[in-house]
This record gives C-alpha cells, structure tokens and sequence, in this order.
C-alpha cells in the first residue's frame, strides 16, 4: 500500500469505527494506530469465558431498575459475528444467545436481532433464529448479508426472501415490536453528501418502503 491507502485503512477500520460507536477515537487524534493500540491492550488477559462473566454480572445488576421502570435491555450481536484482532466474541451465535438469556432469564434481559449482523456469518440460520428467539427480541434491525464462498460478506436487498421470513416471524410473534431497516445502498447523490456507509438517506428511505412493502404483505 502507498501511504494514501494506508490512511484510508486507517480511517475505515480505526477512525471510523471508534468514533461512530464511542467517540473513542476523532478525526482530529494525530496517531489513531497508537490509540487504538492502547484501547486493544485493554483487553489482555480478557478471555470469552470472562467477557461472558462480565457480561451477566452487569444485566443481573440492572435488572431490578429496569423491572422498576419497565426498561427493556437489548443486546446487539457482535457485527460481524467472527474473531477480529484477537479479540473476544460475545454474542456471535445460537449458543451465545441462549448463554446469556439464560444467564439472566428476566423477560427485560432481551436480544437486538440484528439480522444483518448474525447473517454475516455462515453458521447462522437467521430464519431459524428468528423463530427461536422472537419472544426475546425487544428490537429488531432489518437487513441482510450474503456469505460469499470464501467466509466474505456482503449486505443483500432488503428483499432477501430471508429476510421476508424473518419479518414474517415477528409480525406473527411480536407484533409492534421496533423495527429500523439498519442499512441501505448509496443512490440518487448520496454518494456526495458524506454520510457514513450505509446511513445514506435515499438509500434508508428505499429500504423503508421495501420493509413496510414486506409488511403489508405478510399482514395481508
């Protein structure tokens, strides 16, 4: 890579990341590596078993507040669900599912079912899922992945006939329950307006009518 690559290495998988989900990292910070070097180290001597640990002891700590005020706790699926930089996984499958909603049964300990995020992965059946874990879904994020032959992803059209079984599921099961369409492709401009990917807002209002197309025909 010559060094314009580099930095646009950089500012997609460090800068990016960090500063949409955290504000960890900005764009103004003159050594990213470094810092998120420093934010990995973090994680040293932190295995599955103990981020599992850590995990249940904080959902069973809150739980009597959000029994109190009726809170409904929803945990995202590691996006993607594979091992990146050596760091641990929590939620990435059927069994991380069950390990922590089983770890902490009350009904306000429940899932985000991000069916982009677990159909990013090939072990994972989304539809079946879906039907598994509908009663434990507070939130659900409508989009999908295409696994390509070689454990690569890419994300589907919204209509994805999986992702037509997996609406179908919680319009039966859990009807009201929150919907977003998560992602969406660039169009009509987007691509000059500076959104982050997949945020773009044309793109986002195709993906609505598409989901709310969906809906209308499995309500129908």
């Amino acid at each position: 890579m010559d060094k314009e690559a580099e930095k646009r290495l950089v500012e997609n998988i460090i800068v990016k990341t960090q500063g949409f989900v955290n504000g960890n990292i900005s764009e103004n910070d003159l050594d990213p590596v470094q810092k998120f070097r420093e934010l990995l180290a973090l994680y040293d001597g932190i295995d599955a078993d103990h981020l599992h640990e850590n995990m249940a002891y904080f959902l069973s700590a809150i739980m009597p507040v959000c029994d109190k005020y009726d809170i409904n706790m929803c945990v995202h699926p590691d996006d993607p669900p594979l091992q990146i930089l050596g760091l641990p996984r929590i939620v990435t499958c059927d069994a991380d599912i069950r390990a922590f909603l089983d770890a902490v049964p009350n009904p306000h300990n429940g899932l985000t079912f991000c069916c982009g995020s677990l159909s990013a992965g090939a072990h994972n059946d989304v539809v079946e899922l879906a039907k598994k874990y509908a009663s434990r879904t507070h939130f659900v994020h409508a989009r999908i992945c295409r696994v390509l032959p070689n454990g690569d992803f890419k994300e589907s059209s919204h209509l994805d006939p999986r992702l037509v079984e997996v609406v179908r599921t919680f319009e039966k099961e859990r009807p009201g329950v929150p919907m977003r369409v998560d992602h969406a492709p660039l169009m009509l401009g987007d691509e000059k307006l500076g959104y982050n990917a997949g945020y773009s807002f044309h793109g986002r209002m195709l993906a609505l009518g598409m989901v709310s197309g969906i809906m209308a025909a499995v309500n129908a």
